[in-house]
């Protein structure tokens, strides 16, 4: 875990570290400037215990905008590969919405052997909802063609990998 770096220390002192490179936390952070701090005001008020955590923190006032938004047969939507993401396929960015004001912070922390945790992602808005595995991803389920076919990303909100995006639905 050498490409790991210390984020902060949890109510209870877990150290939580993450991949600034490779992990999908890091594509958030660097997608959305201040989700960093909160990230961090959210873990230093948390116990953490369990082995897996996924949760959404409400911080008590708006914090941003959510990155997936409702769409309908009216919007523009295209289609494209997230950095860090080759095996989740395609996902849903809609070019013709914006984020709606939110004021959750979802966190994935996932404890280590040595007891200490590691961001794996997060992002501004709720976890379950926009948790669910893309049409094309190895762990799909039968929810994720109808979840994807009403959401989408807000175009811009995440890096699209050159050369993948497209406007033919993938799945």
């Amino acid at each position: 875990m050498s490409n790991q770096i210390f984020l902060c220390t949890s109510k209870n002192g877990k150290r939580v570290t993450y991949d600034p490179i490779h992990s999908h936390a890091a594509t958030h952070l660097e997608d959305t400037p201040q989700l960093k701090d909160l990230v961090i005001e959210a873990i230093q008020n948390m116990t953490l215990k369990e082995d897996s955590i996924g949760t959404e923190i409400d911080m008590g006032r708006i914090v941003g905008t959510s990155d997936v938004v409702d769409v309908d047969s009216t919007d523009e939507v295209v289609y494209g590969i997230r950095k860090n993401r080759d095996k989740e396929g395609h996902a849903p960015f809609v070019k013709s919405r914006h984020g709606d004001p939110c004021s959750y912070v979802a966190l994935h922390l996932v404890k280590q052997d040595d007891g200490s945790y590691v961001l794996s992602s997060t992002w501004i808005g709720t976890f379950s909802g926009d948790d669910e595995p893309f049409p094309n991803a190895p762990d799909a389920t039968v929810r994720s063609k109808e979840f994807w076919n009403k959401r989408a990303f807000v175009y811009g909100s995440q890096e699209i990998q050159a050369g993948t995006e497209t406007t033919k639905r993938p799945w």
